[in-house]
Formats: C-alpha cells, sequence, structure tokens
C-alpha cells in the first residue's frame, strides 16, 4: 500500500475496530455503554480525567452504597460517574463525587432505568485520546478537512513539476 492509501485504511480499520469493541464490549457486559472516557475530576482520588473506565451492566437490585455508578440525566449528553451514597426509600440512588463538596441537583433520586452499570475496571490516562479528539478535533473537523486537501494538492502539484 502506498503513503496516502495506507493510512486511511489504517483509519478506517481503526474506526471499525472501535465500533466493535464498543458494541461487542456492550454486548458482553450487558450495557449501551461499555467504556467511558473521565471528562472530569470529580471521582479524584478513585480515578482522574483522562482515564477509561469499563461499566458492566447490573440490575439495579444487585446495587450497593458505595458502587462507583454511570447514569445519565436527561437533558445531558454526556453520562456521569459518581459514587452511591445512598438508596432512597422509594428505591431510586443518591451519588456523590469523591471530590466533590456535596451532591449536585440531579444525583438525589436517580432512576433505575437512567443507570448503565457500575464501574468494574479501570485503565488510567487512555481516555485522553478521546477528550482530545472531541475537544479538539471534532469541532474543528472542516478545517482539518480543508488542510488536507490543501496538503494534497499541493502534494500533487509537487509531484506533477517533478516528473
Amino acid at each position: 500500500m502506498d503513503g496516502a492509501k495506507g493510512i486511511l485504511f489504517y483509519i478506517l480499520l481503526g474506526v471499525l475496530l472501535a465500533f466493535l469493541l464498543n458494541f461487542g464490549g456492550g454486548f458482553l457486559l450487558g450495557t449501551s455503554i461499555p467504556i467511558v472516557a473521565v471528562e472530569s475530576n470529580s471521582m479524584v482520588p478513585a480515578f482522574e480525567q483522562g482515564d477509561i473506565l469499563i461499566v458492566q451492566g447490573v440490575p439495579a437490585e444487585q446495587l450497593n452504597i458505595s458502587d462507583i455508578i454511570v447514569f445519565s440525566v436527561p437533558q445531558q449528553s454526556t453520562p456521569i460517574v459518581h459514587r452511591i451514597i445512598e438508596i432512597n426509600k422509594d428505591g431510586t440512588f443518591q451519588t456523590k463525587g469523591d471530590a466533590n463538596n456535596g451532591q449536585l441537583s440531579f444525583e438525589k433520586n436517580i432512576l433505575k432505568e437512567n443507570i448503565h452499570g457500575k464501574v468494574i475496571f479501570i485503565i488510567p490516562k487512555l481516555g485522553w485520546i478521546k477528550i482530545l479528539a472531541v475537544a479538539y478535533l471534532w469541532p474543528n473537523i472542516l478545517w482539518i478537512i480543508l488542510a488536507i486537501i490543501i496538503l494534497i494538492f499541493i502534494y500533487l502539484l509537487i509531484q506533477r513539476k517533478l516528473m
């Protein structure tokens, strides 16, 4: 494979492997969100921003105080990862980030159906790849594509002059 085709092949292979890992992991672990990149330091010292968490789906009845769970909050696109500090009498859950001074308003009545699972494994620092991609690459994707097109055009012009 020549340079440009080889690079494109490996990019596509990486994207395909990421999707397979996410969907396959979700199937094996019984959750829609099997892998989470930590985006804040609200759970220090348990884990830090940039760590990757492996999440396993479990029935809400098997969750206990001190379990670290991943849950969704309505009107928020990013799931939250915090520790259960109390189980309410109505079966809802209360959480709090280990490094937070207090609870956030949405952490006092977390419904079972909003819980994706509990954290079972931590991979340090690997999540920075996703954080950097989402924070810097994705918002600038049009500029990046434009720059790549210009560079390819310049490369082709130089190759044509050398022939």
